[in-house]
């Protein structure tokens, strides 16, 4: 015998109904010229920046560096690790 789901609760039907008029607004909100714009900004934010970028091609870069260039520890975790060095003999 299986069971059928629980009943929505009030208060999350009024939830869903309201987000499902949230997102219908903002698909109202996407339209061929609005992309355009944001296309537009977007290219312009590139340009303003263009003489802060980095020529790519003189760097070497790699996902995994093999831990040559590893984050700093955190205070907390540096915490950790002092009174683990406090505890062993």
């Amino acid at each position: 015998m299986a069971k059928g789901l629980a009943e929505e609760s009030l208060k999350t039907k009024k939830t869903r109904e309201k987000l499902r008029k949230l997102l219908s607004e903002m698909d109202k909100e996407i339209t061929t010229q609005a992309l355009k714009r944001k296309s537009t900004e977007i290219h312009r934010w590139i340009a303003r920046r263009a003489s802060d970028r980095v020529a790519l091609r003189t760097k070497s870069i790699s996902l995994f560096d093999e831990n040559q260039n590893a984050a700093d520890l955190s205070q907390k975790v540096t915490a950790v690790v002092d009174k683990l060095k406090k505890l062993a003999p």
